[in-house]
C-alpha cells in the first residue's frame, strides 16, 4: 500500500512547510531570516562577554521547552539563563499577585535590567501573561524575542523587539517549529555544525568550550 499521502509523511511535511514559511521580524519589520539569526547572534554574544542573562518565559509545553533552552544555553552555551520552573515560587506569585502577572513579579524578583534578554514562547501569542511580560519589558526597555504561531495578527508580534511567527494551524506543529528554531539559535551560537561532523556529538562539558 502507497504511504505517500500517510498521516505520517502528511504531518512530517507540514513540519517543513511551515519551517519554510516561518516569518522574522525585528521592531515589528519581517527581515530575512540571514539577518535575523545574524542579530539574535550578535545580542547572545555580548551577553557572554557581560554576564548578562536569558529568561525564558512559557505555559504548558512551552514551558518545558523553557526550562529545556534555559538548560542548554546556560550549561552549553555558558549564558546566564533562567526559567521558572520552581512550582512553589510559580504558585505562591499566582496566589499572591494572580497567574497573569506572575512572571513578571519573577522577573522582577530576579532584577532584570535593560542589559538581558527576555525569550517568551507561547504557540498562540496571545496568552495574557506572555502579552503582560512583553509589555513590561518594553515599559523597561529590555529586549525582547518572541514565539508565537497560529494567528497572525497575535499580540507578541506587536509587543516584542524581535520576533518569530510560525504560520501553521495546530498546536502541534507550532511547538515542534519553535524547538527546531530555538536549537537552531544555540547551535549557530555554539557553531554546532550536523551537516559538517563525521562522529557523534559528545555532551562532555569540553566540548562546549567557546
Amino acid at each position: 500500500m502507497s504511504t505517500t499521502n500517510s498521516f505520517s509523511t502528511q504531518y512530517l511535511n507540514a513540519i517543513n512547510q511551515a519551517l519554510i514559511k516561518t516569518k522574522y521580524l525585528q521592531n515589528h519589520n519581517e527581515i530575512s531570516k540571514e539577518s535575523f539569526f545574524k542579530e539574535i547572534n550578535k545580542i547572545l554574544k555580548i551577553l557572554l562577554n557581560t554576564g548578562n542573562r536569558i529568561f525564558f518565559i512559557g505555559n504548558g509545553a512551552s514551558s518545558s521547552f523553557s526550562n529545556h533552552m534555559a538548560l542548554d544555553f546556560a550549561k552549553n552555551g555558558k549564558i546566564l539563563s533562567y526559567s521558572l520552573s520552581d512550582s512553589s515560587l510559580l504558585t505562591a506569585l499566582a496566589n499572591d499577585y494572580s497567574y497573569d502577572v506572575a512572571h513578571v513579579e519573577f522577573l522582577k524578583i530576579n532584577n532584570i535590567n535593560n542589559k538581558d534578554l527576555v525569550i517568551t514562547i507561547s504557540s498562540s501569542g496571545n496568552s495574557k501573561n506572555i502579552v503582560n511580560v512583553l509589555e513590561h519589558c518594553h515599559i523597561n526597555k529590555i529586549k525582547t524575542l518572541a514565539f508565537s504561531g497560529l494567528k497572525n495578527d497575535n499580540l507578541s508580534i506587536k509587543k516584542s523587539n524581535f520576533s518569530v511567527y510560525v504560520p501553521a494551524y495546530t498546536y502541534g506543529i507550532v511547538e515542534c517549529c519553535h524547538q527546531v528554531l530555538l536549537h537552531l539559535i544555540l547551535d549557530k551560537f555554539m557553531n554546532v555544525k550536523e551537516w559538517d561532523r563525521d562522529s557523534f556529538q559528545n555532551m562532555s562539558i569540553n566540548n562546549f568550550n567557546k
